[in-house]
């Protein structure tokens, strides 16, 4: 599970946005370090991560809107949503995927081919909503999103 990381610098002696800054840089960073593993596809921990992790993201940034010009606020935010959804794709498969494999050896044998015909189709389909995630992952790489993002947020 993914937990709330601590955030240094965070007191009453800092300004509402300064505070804002800080919390919602963190989570960017905490958001992309799972890109890497979510892109490999070797453990679906690392897409679970990343999503929730985006979620919280959102969250901060609903909360802080008002600390921002709306403007460039809101392309940042666009983008963070297309992250959450992009991924939710992803996860809702694996989590599909894992729960019939795990529930595979406690059905009979007559309907264990069943269920392995789906979980075959299940990774298919998998397959197909890792490409959508694999070219939003180009495209921030591309456009230099993650520079572009923190060069906002910047907590100096």
């Amino acid at each position: 599970m993914v937990t709330a990381p601590k955030i240094d610098g965070i007191s009453p002696d800092e300004t509402l946005e300064a505070c804002a800054r800080q919390i919602i840089v963190n989570y960017f960073h905490q958001m992309m370090s799972y890109k890497e593993g979510a892109k490999a596809g070797s453990d679906i921990k690392f897409v679970h991560e990343m999503r929730v992790t985006s979620r919280r993201l959102r969250a901060a940034m609903d909360n802080f809107a008002a600390c921002f010009p709306e403007k460039s606020f809101k392309k940042h935010y666009k983008k963070i949503k297309l992250i959450t959804q992009t991924m939710g794709a992803v996860r809702d498969l694996d989590v599909l995927i894992a729960r019939f494999e795990n529930e595979l050896s406690t059905l009979p044998k007559t309907e264990q081919s069943d269920i392995r015909k789906l979980i075959e189709h299940l990774k298919q389909e998998h397959e197909a909503a890792r490409k959508p995630m694999l070219k939003l992952f180009a495209e921030l790489e591309e456009t230099g999103f993650e520079k572009k993002f923190l060069t906002f947020f910047n907590t100096n």
